[in-house]
Parts: C-alpha cells; structure tokens; sequence
C-alpha cells in the first residue's frame, strides 16, 4: 500500500463519522507492512518492558520497531 491509497482509506472510514482508533488500524497495518521486503506489522502484540505498544514491525522474526497509533 502506498501512501495515497493509506490516506484514502483513512478519509474514507473518517467520513463515516463511526470511526474510532481501532477502525484505522487495519490500513496502517498493512501500510506498515508494506514498507520493505518482508517485514511484517503485528496489531496488539504482546507487552514489553516500555509498556504495551499498538503494533510491534517484524523483520524475518525479529522485532525491529514499535509503533503507536
């Protein structure tokens, strides 16, 4: 997913004015994803020392991020 396209799918779910956190995450998900060969964003992993993060970004099974919504 390009950036475009993140940002139509954000405006589109933001226009239906039932949008909440939780409703964007899925677009971010594989927009994070999407930004390098294999790499894989998981939405409410597990908790770590610095707290519980929204997604952690995944290279070939090792943690290389966090990223908060």
């Amino acid at each position: 997913m390009n950036i475009q396209a993140y940002l139509e799918t954000v405006r589109a779910k933001y226009k239906t004015g039932q949008a909440t956190e939780h409703s964007y995450r899925p677009a971010l998900e594989i927009l994070l994803a999407s930004a390098g060969d294999g790499l894989q964003a998981i939405n409410e992993p597990r908790r770590v020392a610095c707290g519980a993060p929204d997604f952690v970004v995944t290279r070939n099974g090792i943690d290389i991020g966090h990223c908060e919504a």
